[in-house]
């Protein structure tokens, strides 16, 4: 079955594939499929039908990334820019003010959520929200970049609000909302298909450098030049409110104390430096890292 991303609800349609790929197994078909020659890593059916499930991932893979054209994509990434509205000012309803509202373009390959359960048959996944039927940045990992980048700052504490002995002490006033994509270049794709090579086999203990076998393992990525809107919040009424309905000016964070802490400048400076520092995996070797579009 072709997958269209306006219809094709792809972690059904992944585990669909699993079924009957396990069904051929169970039929004696990946034996027959894939030769009989065996491995240094174990047996030779075990080595056949671990060959034949990742044959057909990487077929599902390329599947997929063919499906997120760009151009496939206009009426499915408006509807999610919709949505990111209609969230923001319900958040705005409830007293949050907006802090940050931006698009910010990949300028390398983006890799989130290796170990996504629902994208678990294909052994390396991807962060991929089911509803809109899109990878997208989750929000726990957009607030870890952030965080990590905040260390040693007085904003640390905006994030993580702890008391003089470091315990958890309120719950933070900042929320960051999951983060979708809304912009794919035309003729380009929303996904490209990335490999992990790894030189020994999990389980054969040692053996001679000679005898090294790299066994390239496919997984998912955002491809460079996809645009995400990213939109951060702030609630300054609870803040408002601890330090007695005194002006907080530009403050976002005030200690027990209500001494000044961390601004709305310093927050939004520490975001612009998490993305393109880069977040998600492999950022050590240049993944992940973002810049804001320019308006």
């Amino acid at each position: 079955m072709a997958v269209r991303p306006s219809e094709t609800n792809v972690i059904s349609h992944i585990r669909r594939e699993f079924i009957k790929w396990i069904q051929t197994i169970g039929a004696g078909g990946a034996q027959t499929r894939v030769g009989t020659g065996r491995g240094r890593g174990g047996s030779s059916s075990t080595t056949n039908v671990r060959e034949y499930i990742n044959e057909r991932a990487r077929g599902l893979m390329e599947d997929l990334v063919k499906a997120y054209s760009c151009n496939n994509l206009g009426e499915l990434l408006r509807r999610v820019n919709d949505n990111i509205t209609e969230v923001k000012e319900s958040l705005k309803s409830l007293g949050y003010e907006e802090l940050i509202d931006s698009t910010y373009i990949t300028i390398s390959r983006l890799v989130v959520g290796l170990r996504n359960p629902y994208m678990e048959v294909l052994e390396t996944g991807i962060a991929w929200d089911p509803y809109w039927n899109l990878p997208y940045i989750p929000s726990s990992s957009l607030k870890g970049a952030i965080n990590s980048a905040a260390q040693g700052t007085p904003c640390s504490r905006a994030l993580s609000p702890t008391d003089e002995e470091g315990n958890p002490a309120e719950v933070s006033p900042i929320v960051v909302l999951d983060s979708y994509p809304v912009y794919c270049p035309a003729n380009g794709g929303l996904l490209t298909l990335d490999i992990i090579n790894p030189h020994y086999r999990e389980g054969e203990g040692a053996i001679s450098e000679p005898q090294v076998n790299p066994t390239p393992i496919p997984f998912l990525a955002i491809s460079k030049g996809v645009g995400f809107r990213v939109v951060v919040m702030i609630n300054r009424s609870r803040l408002r409110y601890k330090c007695g309905g005194r002006d907080v000016g530009e403050y976002v964070y005030m200690d027990s104390k209500c001494q000044g802490a961390c601004m709305v400048k310093e927050i939004s400076d520490i975001v612009m430096k998490a993305l393109n520092n880069g977040l998600g995996a492999k950022t050590a070797l240049g993944y992940g890292r973002m810049i804001r579009q320019k308006p």
